[in-house]
């Protein structure tokens, strides 16, 4: 099952709470530096007990009114965590790329699209994990991975469903090695304006985020990498296997 690479469209993921003007830049800039808009899709989930929720409506209405190219669609259940709002957006995605998103992202470089066009074009088995310079992990590490319909297909998630908030991106990124699909693509700037980078300041959203001494989250997700190990190796076969298949269609 070979993805075509002529006609890609991009369904960005993204989970936000407490940021509904943060949110709006995101989307406005993701549409105004892409070569095609018309392509783009952003997905939501808003929790239903944010203080914002109002505001994420009013704003929302705003964009999809305004904006003459990209769709605006999404979710507003009760808080179920970061990864399993993704992995519920990312079930209804409607594009065939999937572009894990979070609301204090800005794009920067014009044809982040195209870019990617021509990137998954070399990959038409669908099997990847791609990310652009975010402007602070860059290189390093991936953040914010950008994987297939079919990728998600396979592994039946988005974000592996166990972790709480922290190494959903690591996760994929040590998958996507693991069968040696990695792909960073440096000349795009999407900057993620986190408050560690100086680019924003502490708000609610990163207090309820940040990790806690003793029994916190990100102590539990660390832990979660080395309890199911064996989840892992078996995703790096079942990525095997899809791509031992693609070579035959």
């Amino acid at each position: 099952m070979a993805v075509d690479p002529i006609k890609n469209t991009y369904s960005a993921i993204c989970p936000t709470r407490g940021r509904p003007d943060r949110m709006r830049q995101y989307v406005e800039s993701a549409l105004e530096t892409a070569t095609e808009p018309d392509r783009m899709q952003f997905l939501y989930y808003v929790d239903n007990d944010d203080p914002a929720l109002k505001q994420y409506e009013t704003e929302f209405a705003a964009i999809a009114g305004n904006c003459k190219a990209g769709t605006i669609d999404g979710l507003i259940g009760p808080p179920i965590g970061v990864p399993a709002a993704a992995n519920k957006l990312a079930a209804m995605a409607p594009g065939n790329i999937l572009v894990t998103a979070n609301d204090d992202q800005v794009h920067i470089d014009v044809g982040w699209d195209t870019r990617l066009d021509t990137e998954i074009a070399k990959y038409t088995d669908g099997i990847y994990c791609m990310w652009f310079n975010d402007g602070w992990e860059a290189g390093n590490f991936c953040t914010f991975p950008v994987v297939s319909k079919r990728w998600f297909e396979i592994l039946g998630y988005l974000n592996f469903p166990f972790f709480e908030h922290f190494f959903c991106d690591a996760w994929i990124w040590m998958l996507a090695k693991s069968v040696d699909r990695a792909i960073y693509i440096p000349e795009i700037l999407i900057e993620h304006r986190h408050w560690k980078t100086g680019k924003s300041e502490m708000d609610g959203t990163y207090e309820k985020h940040a990790s806690a001494t003793g029994d916190s989250r990100h102590t539990r997700d660390r832990e979660v990498i080395d309890r199911f190990e064996r989840y892992f190796l078996a995703d790096v076969e079942a990525l095997k296997a899809a791509l031992n298949l693609s070579e035959f269609d």
